[in-house]
């Protein structure tokens, strides 16, 4: 419940437990009769695959990318880098936000937008 009321608990247990875990066990199949699939790093197969393979990598990705942004105390500026190079593409954080939730907004389909 740490997430909340931003994000519920039935929202993480249905995108982890169904959604992530699913595209992993599929992957996992794919990989168990294809040696190529099965020695490749994930980036790779998002990189360089396509069809099923990339869908379920690319699937990983974004929900392994998700769960890494995570957490409680999360929702302030970035500091270092990553706040430089913000501030000189989108001129500031608070246009960053303006742009990437508008984006996110008006993409159709899952609304993945990094």
């Amino acid at each position: 419940d740490a997430l909340q009321p931003h994000i519920s608990q039935e929202t993480v247990q249905y995108h982890y437990g169904k959604h992530h875990a699913g595209y992993v066990r599929k992957l996992n199949a794919v990989a168990a009769t294809n040696p190529a699939v099965a020695g490749a790093k994930l980036e790779d197969l998002v990189v360089s695959a396509d069809g099923k393979v990339f869908n379920l990598a690319a699937q990983i990705w974004n929900h392994t990318f998700y769960w890494n942004s995570m957490s409680p105390e999360g929702g302030r500026a970035p500091s270092g880098a990553i706040a430089d190079a913000i501030t000189r593409d989108f001129g500031s954080f608070e246009e960053f936000q303006k742009q990437f939730t508008g984006t996110a907004c008006g993409h159709f389909g899952s609304g993945w937008v990094w």
